[in-house]
């Protein structure tokens, strides 16, 4: 539920209209003499008789409302061609840094901050300290901002916690019950309630700092979640001394993945079914890339973007994790791309997986998306088309290709120009389904279809 705090709504009472009264005009002389008495009796109570004053416990207020909103920033990315990116959210544990989520950040060329609500932007100076298990990152930044939220290592455990935004002038608070308790990986956190934006902090009711919202895996689907302050002052502890550009963490791990001789293949859970594909090995650079990415949860929550009726369909951009609904998407990968490269025998067939490029005009070294790739649904083509594709092309198809495109189908006009590194082995009628959507726009379906997660299939 949402509940708007305004300073505009505060209404101050007039004070040519309060009425003054003397209290004593209508009592008589017995009235007066009878409180004399009653003030001289309180006058000479000994001293000790006093009651002390209560300590105030835990329970006390830690701050307001108004104050806990100007330690929040929001954090917005761009990349190299200092096109608009991601926007998140953040906030200040002291005058100059900013603790935000490192998931949703990785991959960018820069970031700025502003207060909520506002356009004074400043830069984002760089990281000193970041951990991927904990999915934290630790930002240096160009303002002096004295209203930074204190943390506490030991955060009381709270039934009821807030959270707050400002689209505008006005202050409007989150409220919602805390969730229930999971350890995992050496991390433990409580579930969020689902309204809460991933890199807000969250508050218990007497406005302590309990912890910063994220996005986690909980029962085989991704959900809000709190992690508690208590890890983010462990950060703080392993800063470096100078930051360092944030485009450094692109390719920063700190995770040992698992052996490509382990995966029988991988399993993409969408909203719309599931999908089991297999990577080639005569591609190698683009499968470890896909167990890199898989193991991390990028392609987590992400939509699939793009879908053309027998053709394909396509997804892994990360600018489509939280984009709204005429918001263009597509256009960002995890920060990096990948140099083509061109096996002959893999080809464009039904159900061939294949990483995405920029255009020409945008890709003068003819790199792959670092992360976005498409799945062929097709059609069947006859052996005329497939001479004038030659024809354009310069290469001959063999007899096997082109039996496949003249009986299976697929798209052998992107042959030689994309990098086929994987096919479809189970869920080819998942793939049709969404790619017969209908769609807006760019081709972007009109019901947004989401990869739930990607699980690696153990040999």
């Amino acid at each position: 539920m949402t509940y708007p705090f305004s300073s505009s709504t505060i209404r101050v009472m007039n004070p040519t209209k309060i009425i003054r009264m003397n209290p004593f005009s209508n009592l008589t002389s017995k009235h007066l003499i009878f409180l004399f008495l009653i003030v001289l009796g309180a006058l000479m109570l000994p001293s000790c008789q006093t009651t002390p004053k209560k300590k105030v416990t835990a329970h006390s207020s830690r701050g307001s409302f108004q104050e806990n909103i100007k330690g929040m920033v929001e954090i917005h990315t761009f990349d190299q061609y200092n096109r608009p990116g991601k926007k998140g959210f953040g906030f200040f544990i002291d005058r100059d840094l900013v603790i935000t989520n490192l998931n949703w950040i990785k991959g960018s060329y820069k970031a700025k901050i502003a207060p909520p609500g506002t356009k004074d932007f400043r830069d984002v100076r760089g990281y000193t300290a970041y951990d991927h298990n904990l999915d934290l990152l630790l930002l240096k930044v160009k303002r002096n901002n004295p209203k930074h939220l204190n943390l506490s290592n030991n955060p009381s455990i709270p039934d009821s916690v807030y959270t707050l935004k400002r689209p505008s002038r006005n202050l409007y608070i989150r409220k919602g019950k805390i969730g229930p308790y999971h350890d995992q990986d050496s991390v433990s956190f409580r579930e969020a309630p689902i309204a809460f934006k991933p890199g807000k902090p969250v508050f218990t009711l007497n406005h302590e700092v309990y912890g910063i919202v994220q996005e986690r895996k909980v029962r085989d689907t991704i959900q809000k979640v709190v992690l508690p302050t208590q890890y983010i002052t462990r950060l703080t502890g392993r800063q470096n001394t100078h930051p360092k550009s944030i485009w450094d963490l692109r390719t920063k791990t700190n995770k040992k993945y698992l052996s490509y001789k382990k995966i029988a293949g991988f399993r993409i859970k969408t909203t719309m079914g599931n999908i089991a594909i297999r990577l080639y090995n005569d591609t190698p650079t683009f499968r470890d890339n896909f167990i890199k990415l898989v193991s991390d949860h990028f392609y987590d929550s992400l939509l699939v973007h793009r879908v053309l009726k027998d053709f394909l369909i396509q997804t892994g951009a990360a600018d489509s994790k939280y984009a709204k609904r005429d918001d263009v998407v597509g256009w960002q990968g995890p920060g990096y791309d990948l140099p083509t490269r061109i096996v002959p025998s893999r080809f464009h067939k039904r159900g061939a997986m294949a990483a995405s490029k920029r255009p020409a005009d945008r890709n003068p070294r003819n790199r792959s998306d670092g992360s976005q790739f498409y799945i062929i649904s097709g059609r069947i083509f006859t052996h005329e088309e497939l001479d004038d594709i030659e024809k354009e092309k310069g290469f001959k198809f063999t007899p096997s290709q082109r039996k496949i495109y003249t009986t299976v189908g697929g798209a052998p006009y992107l042959d030689g120009d994309y990098t086929v590194f994987g096919e479809v082995i189970r869920g080819m009628e998942i793939v049709d389904k969404i790619a017969a959507v209908k769609t807006y726009g760019e081709n972007r379906p009109v019901n947004d279809i989401r990869i739930k997660t990607i699980e690696i299939i153990k040999k």
